[in-house]
């Protein structure tokens, strides 16, 4: 939105920076999930890279130089879950910082009592509500390879997304046409039969990391949404389809298709 505003109020808005074909043709010989779309979705996710690749500044943290390979890899990667949403959703996104590996982070909360909680943890990528984004290159690399469902740049372009109601819970804006009621009991739904199956020591069909917070459920979804879609049906099909819906725009998807560009 601020984008857009100071577009309209100074004409400010930055020329898509271009994407020589090899580089492109090199960038999906190496990610089958972007191989997997149409070659009209391609087409649009091109597009969209060369704008996030001029309107996000990415920095190197720890000594790590990047190059426009590096910087290709993750703006592709980030923009594949708004191609049907549309490229606004990502203007939260300002920077992106990559790591040379996992990075630790230190937290300082105050509960609703006004205690005062202090801790760190290594992570292997998170977004920031004031707009950056946060990644471990080496986890960026496993992104995008469909035999597992992890992506660490979906799982924290899916926290950006949900962060755009003002809050980080698993609840983003929906699309027009879509059930507001209906979504919150799917996900309810899912999240409370994963925190049974867990604490019954039962092995759970996705990443226990969902059973976190109803924010990191919606992240953990949204990489099985792209990387393994059949996994998510086998565990949760209603979040399947609510997600479904919601990456294709808050239209329905081809119910023949699995993912994607990709056919059952």
């Amino acid at each position: 939105m601020f984008r857009k505003l100071l577009a309209l109020l100074t004409g400010w808005d930055p020329a898509p920076v271009p994407i020589d074909a090899a580089s492109w043709r090199t960038l999906l010989a190496e990610l089958p999930l972007l191989r997997a779309l149409s070659p009209s979705e391609q087409q649009q996710l091109h597009q969209l890279s060369a704008r996030f690749l001029a309107d996000k500044h990415f920095y190197g943290a720890d000594g790590l130089e990047i190059d426009d390979g590096m910087m290709l890899r993750v703006a592709a990667l980030a923009c594949l879950p708004v191609l049907a949403l549309g490229y606004d959703w990502l203007d939260a996104i300002r920077e992106v910082v990559l790591y040379p590996d996992l990075f630790i982070v230190h937290h300082r909360e105050v509960d609703e009592l006004g205690f005062v909680h202090e801790g760190s943890a290594t992570l292997s990528g998170e977004a920031w509500d004031f707009g950056t984004l946060v990644l471990a290159w080496p986890e960026v690399q496993q992104a995008g390879q469909r035999h597992d469902a992890y992506n660490v740049v979906i799982h924290e372009v899916a926290h950006v997304l949900d962060n755009r109601n003002g809050a980080f819970n698993g609840f983003p804006p929906l699309p027009a046409g879509m059930d507001r009621a209906r979504w919150t009991a799917d996900f309810s739904a899912a999240f409370d039969t994963l925190n049974r199956q867990l604490d019954a020591d039962i092995e759970p069909q996705i990443d226990p990391y969902a059973a976190t917070a109803p924010t990191e459920f919606f992240a953990v979804t949204s990489e099985y949404h792209f990387e393994r879609p059949d996994l998510l049906r086998q565990a949760f099909p209603a979040v399947a389809r609510q997600l479904a819906r919601f990456y294709a725009g808050g239209k329905d998807k081809d119910k023949d298709t699995d993912g994607i560009g990709q056919a059952r």
